[in-house]
């Protein structure tokens, strides 16, 4: 071989040994990149392991950091697989690559599908899910990705190391043939080496950093932070921890074991055994971590009622993690809260005990009764005595209201003397009293109650140096359970009661039936009265007067009547006492006042005359503010014609200047005051005749018995004198026979009203009867 020849060679065999030795360091730096990223791949799955193990069910910051984390991971492996031209793959896959390069391929796969589960629950997809894919179960998935991810990790690293051994014997081989290759490898190995140490050094500053990190925010941490080796002697902890842990922090130190620590800090008092010993203490706390492999959170109350949480947790190492967290204020204000919780149930236990019962006579209320007479219903037959007062409020307005709230309570003593045990006696109102009988009374004993208490109430009772005379009415229902209901029971009660009172009061009745019937059918009476007004149902009826001697036509009384569209005409004892339970009245007044006048008017306008129209006029409607100045609209002339009758029992002092003015106003303006049922009424002959009359209407339960009492004719006499004497007429109504009408006459009446003469009519049949009058007058006065 000539010097050409060989140092042509020797150019061709320095050439490829160049070659190979570029190339060869090369593939050592891209190896030792892979080794690099490798570790980096171990040490991201080592980390979201953590992640997952401190996180059973991700929430949506640990889900967010650990896609970062698997993000950073896929691309070492990407990195690894992308980073090479097609000569540098090939040139790995002869040195023995060619396992590596499928590692990651699989291990971009498995992090692939692990981030695809990892998005699900980024996105809330599973929050609410159970079984398979609930947050536990795809935490395990998860888990169970990140460490084949790992062990891919684990995998790839001796391959890396068989690529490096066998670059190094390339390289060797290399230097053995020409130093020249030799020295400039090891100078391009040298400047590669510093590039390495310039990395590493790095890394090393960025690590140092990493830790004063962690230390810093350790000290920062307003919870204890200590850490545990796998023999469970500390490491390291902050001071929060020491202070949390022991009364003196500085004997928290490291290398002791926890349950050294737990032991000491006992002893030094620095823990609220609440009666245990400090041995019995110390080993239930280590059996109790012990017994959940030393993953368990645990609240502990320190001295000087202090509380906190302790959580310990063991890593994969065997190291354990022990936080504590001060949560004094937190068990102080539940406690607050509750001691207030129950103070607010007490005074709601005791309003609502105030709710039951009536403040005055200390018996259970109308809810209290309502509540009790419900619940046996459901169950039981039920007997109710129902209690309204007679004559309570003349006692209230003679003798005050401390009288009146004596007398409440009085009755109030009397129930509680004659009921039994089981028996509610209840105030339900004013003046209103209800025994809801116990359980198996029957009607007869209820009834026999009912008549006990009678007699007690009867009895006078003295208040100071004056008697309170007051009665009961009382009212007997019995319902059967599933039969009734509470309301319709009182109900029941409620009607035996006011059959007690228009009885003649102090009376006990029991319900029927026929009782029932004539309830229902006075509500629906008054559920269709006011519709009746309006409609013009209450329409004027006509009862014909007559003068006393010539039994002529003297005028005619307005009475109401109730046309109804069921029921017929309705005489006013039917609704009436409706119309005052409605305030209704007034209304009724006015409807009937306002169509009797315009028909009186169109009698005029054709001729017949009715020498006087009397009007019965209610309280509430003559003290109406507007009813002065209606009248005088309605009726502008012929009011001598006109009269208005005013109720004895309305027309005394209880009324007061307020009436006597409104009277007062009717006379000025030119109408007749008349005052009805004379001697019926309570009122003192002077007030009556304080009002000044034109006339007085005697009574019909006066009238009814002449002919078979000579104390009537006497009665009626005296009244027809009195009258007379003060200049006023007399008008007797109830005159239902010719004997009557003749013996009223003799007594000096001045005008007669009955049956005997004509029943109430219609205005069409009072026409027809008045134009006929005056024909059969014209005819006499033709003959005469």
């Amino acid at each position: 071989m000539s010097l050409r020849q060989a140092l042509v060679f020797f150019a061709l065999i320095l050439a490829l040994q160049v070659g190979v030795s570029f190339l060869g360091y090369r593939y050592l730096t891209l190896a030792s990149e892979y080794r690099a990223r490798n570790l980096v791949h171990l040490g991201l799955m080592h980390r979201s392991l953590e992640i997952l193990q401190q996180n059973p069910a991700l929430g949506q910051e640990p889900a967010r950091e650990l896609h970062g984390i698997l993000e950073y991971a896929s691309e070492q492996a990407r990195w690894c697989i992308n980073n090479l031209s097609g000569i540098e793959r090939q040139g790995f896959r002869l040195l023995g690559a060619a396992p590596a390069f499928e590692l990651c391929e699989k291990g971009l796969a498995e992090a692939i599908h692990t981030d695809e589960l990892l998005l699900s629950m980024m996105r809330g997809e599973t929050a609410t899910t159970e079984g398979s894919s609930s947050p536990f179960a795809l935490n395990v998935k998860l888990t169970d990705g990140v460490k084949r991810l790992q062990d891919l990790s684990l995998s790839f690293r001796p391959y890396v190391d068989l690529v490096e051994e066998r670059l190094v014997r390339v390289v060797k081989g290399g230097t053995a043939l020409i130093s020249l290759c030799l020295v400039m490898f090891f100078v391009f190995l040298a400047r590669q080496m510093a590039r390495a140490w310039h990395l590493h050094s790095d890394q090393a500053r960025q690590l140092n950093r990493m830790s004063q990190r962690v230390t810093a925010a350790m000290g920062a941490s307003k919870d204890g932070f200590a850490i545990f080796d796998e023999e469970n002697r500390l490491l390291t902890c902050n001071d929060t921890y020491r202070e949390l842990s022991h009364s003196c922090p500085d004997k928290v130190i490291p290398g002791m074991t926890l349950p050294e620590i737990l032991a000491d800090a006992v002893a030094a008092g620095h823990y609220a055994l609440n009666g245990m010993s400090p041995q019995d203490y110390v080993d239930n706390y280590n059996q109790r971590v012990l017994s959940h492999d030393y993953r368990t959170e645990t609240q502990l109350e320190l001295a000087g009622d202090r509380h906190i949480i302790s959580r310990v947790n063991e890593t994969d190492f065997g190291d354990k993690v022990v936080t504590r967290t001060c949560i004094t204020e937190l068990v102080r204000n539940e406690r607050e809260q509750r001691c207030a919780a129950e103070a607010l149930q007490e005074a709601k236990d005791r309003l609502e005990q105030q709710s039951l019962s009536d403040p005055l006579t200390q018996l259970p209320n109308r809810r209290h009764l309502d509540r009790e007479l419900a619940r046996r219903l459901e169950t039981e037959s039920v007997a109710l005595v129902r209690i309204d007062l007679d004559r309570f409020k003349k006692i209230n307005d003679i003798l005050g209201h401390e009288a009146g709230d004596f007398v409440l309570c009085h009755v109030a003593d009397v129930l509680r003397a004659h009921t039994k045990a089981g028996d509610v006696p209840a105030r339900v109102g004013g003046d209103e009293f209800v025994v809801l009988c116990r359980s198996g009374t029957t009607l007869r004993q209820a009834e026999t109650l009912a008549q006990r208490v009678l007699e007690a109430v009867l009895q006078p009772v003295a208040w100071g140096n004056k008697r309170c005379n007051f009665g009961a009415s009382f009212g007997v229902a019995h319902g059967e359970p599933g039969t009734i209901s509470a309301s319709e029971l009182l109900s029941n009660a409620d009607a035996a009661l006011y059959r007690a009172k228009a009885s003649g009061r102090a009376a006990v009745e029991v319900f029927t039936p026929e009782m029932r019937a004539q309830a229902l059918e006075e509500r629906a009476l008054s559920d269709r009265l006011p519709y009746a007004i309006e409609q013009g149902e209450i329409t004027p009826y006509y009862h014909t007067q007559h003068d006393a001697r010539s039994w002529q036509l003297a005028g005619v009384e307005v009475l109401a009547r109730w046309e109804h569209p069921d029921l017929g005409v309705l005489t006013p004892d039917k609704f009436l006492g409706i119309a005052k339970q409605l305030g209704l009245e007034a209304e009724l007044d006015g409807c009937i006042f306002d169509t009797a006048v315009a028909q009186m008017n169109s009698l005029r306008a054709e001729g017949i005359l009715v020498p006087r129209v009397a009007f019965n006029v209610s309280a509430p409607r003559i003290m109406q503010p507007s009813f002065i100045e209606s009248v005088r609209a309605r009726i502008p002339d012929h009011r001598e014609n006109f009269a208005f009758e005013i109720l004895e029992s309305i027309s005394c002092e209880d009324e007061g200047e307020a009436l006597i003015f409104c009277i007062d106003a009717l006379k000025d303006m030119g109408f007749q005051i008349d005052v009805d049922d004379f001697g019926s009424g309570h009122a003192s002959i002077n007030g009556v005749l304080n009002i000044e009359p034109d006339a007085l209407k005697i009574d019909r339960n006066i009238i009814f018995p002449l002919g078979k009492s000579e104390r009537a004719e006497r009665m009626v006499a005296s009244v027809v004198d009195l009258a007379h004497t003060l200049d006023v007429k007399i008008i007797a109504e109830g005159v239902d026979t010719i004997e009557k009408a003749k013996t009223l006459g003799e007594i000096g009446c001045d005008i007669l009203q009955g049956f005997y003469f004509s029943k109430p009519r219609s205005f069409e049949a009072l026409k027809q009867n008045l134009m006929r009058l005056d024909k059969d007058w014209a005819r006499v006065e033709s003959e005469g």
